[in-house]
């Protein structure tokens, strides 16, 4: 394990994280790239985080050539954009650690989450090396230490979530042996920190089911609702606003099937919230039996979203109050307003109207599908009464 030393709160007791979301940067670079790199140019001289967490789908494995024909990157090639993202953490010495997501590593050549670990290793101040001999690759714990001794005052958890459950298109979800190696290791750091469990963040790419506990059911005719996805797909729903804060702009993508895991944090005692990825267009925050459950939005700009909504997520830990933890999204549109050069149109508008119009345009097709039948009926009818007469 690379010295976890580096971490370590400081003279004030404070320690900042800086949470990147799905990126999904792309071969070649282009206005996208560029909107992406203004944005964490810009955070990271703002902010002045302790440590930046990439958040999974970082990169994409295919490129297309001059005849729009797909193949696999070489590793040469995938070191191009795997160098762009992390250059700006580079350039400042910023600490950097990631996530694996369900997209890291597709590819039919063979390119595997280790090789693009092994590019990001290439960095000198990136802290992830995998635990061997349990499921997944980048699981481990970055302790933070004391802001006047070496001893551990905080711990981070980061978790493989995988891709999809084997033989299903439902996303995956923490193994057995994944949540034995969490416990077994929250058990011994428990014994080192004087019979307490260790305060706690855990940070995965996709979110647990227990975020749907944050939700409650509206109407599909709602234009804040939004659908559930998977086995909550027959439902419609809206944060319950006495349980949440933030933005839902799509069904949080859970898997179809509970591991456990979230009842593994609450026998543990040492969580006390977990940051998420993969939902780009989720930012919001609430608190399940005690545990804060987090979704941060995506920061890159070649993958769905919704408007200028794209952003970082900060993260400031209190030595002397562990459990006071601070966070919020800081976006794009805070830092540049409107110039944007890949975001065009209606979705520069403000956010929240743009929601409203995304969730509203739904219902457009339908309804004028509907008016439409409805009108040749009422034109064949009264054909055949002219007839009749």
């Amino acid at each position: 394990m690379k010295n976890p030393a580096k971490l370590r709160f400081d003279l004030n007791g404070k320690f900042k994280i800086m949470v990147v979301g799905d990126i999904h940067e792309k071969y070649r670079i282009d206005e996208k790239s560029e909107d992406f790199l203004r944005l964490i140019n810009r955070a990271l001289d703002e902010l002045q985080p302790d440590l930046a967490i990439l958040m999974g789908d970082i990169v994409s494995n295919g490129a297309y050539d001059s005849q729009g024909n797909r193949y696999d990157l070489t590793v040469e090639e995938l070191r191009v954009p795997i160098f762009r993202v992390v250059e700006p953490f580079k350039k400042r010495n910023v600490p950097l650690a990631l996530v694996f997501g369900n997209h890291d590593g597709e590819s039919e050549s063979g390119l595997a989450k280790e090789v693009i670990l092994s590019l990001f290793q290439e960095y000198d101040n990136f802290l992830v090396e995998s635990t061997p001999g349990i499921t997944g690759v980048g699981n481990m714990n970055l302790p933070i230490l004391s802001s006047n001794t070496d001893d551990y005052a905080y711990n981070l958890w980061l978790f493989d979530s995988g891709n999809r459950e084997e033989g299903s298109r439902s996303y995956a979800y923490l193994q057995d042996d994944q949540i034995r190696w969490y416990e077994e290791t929250a058990q011994n750091l428990k014994e080192k920190n004087g019979g307490a469990p260790l305060p706690a963040l855990v940070f995965q790419h996709i979110p647990v089911m227990e975020e749907y506990e944050l939700l409650k059911t509206s109407s599909p005719l709602n234009p804040s609702a939004v659908q559930g996805h998977g086995i909550f797909s027959d439902n419609w729903y809206v944060l319950d606003k006495s349980k949440a804060t933030g933005h839902m702009g799509e069904g949080p993508c859970t898997p179809d099937h509970n591991s456990g895991q979230f009842e593994s944090w609450k026998k543990q005692g040492d969580v006390l919230a977990a940051f998420f990825g993969h939902d780009h267009m989720n930012d919001f925050c609430g608190s399940v039996d005690g545990i804060m459950l987090c979704q941060s939005k995506c920061s890159g700009f070649h993958i769905y979203g919704d408007g200028l909504r794209q952003g970082v997520r900060m993260i400031v830990l209190d030595e002397d109050n562990p459990a006071d933890i601070q966070t919020r999204m800081h976006r794009y549109r805070e830092y540049f307003g409107t110039k944007c050069n890949s975001i065009k149109g209606y979705m520069l508008i403000n956010d929240r109207a743009h929601g409203v119009i995304e969730n509203t345009l739904k219902y457009v097709g339908p309804v004028v599908g509907l008016a439409a039948l409805g009108y040749l009926g009422y034109k064949i009818s009264k054909k055949k009464k002219n007839k009749q007469k």
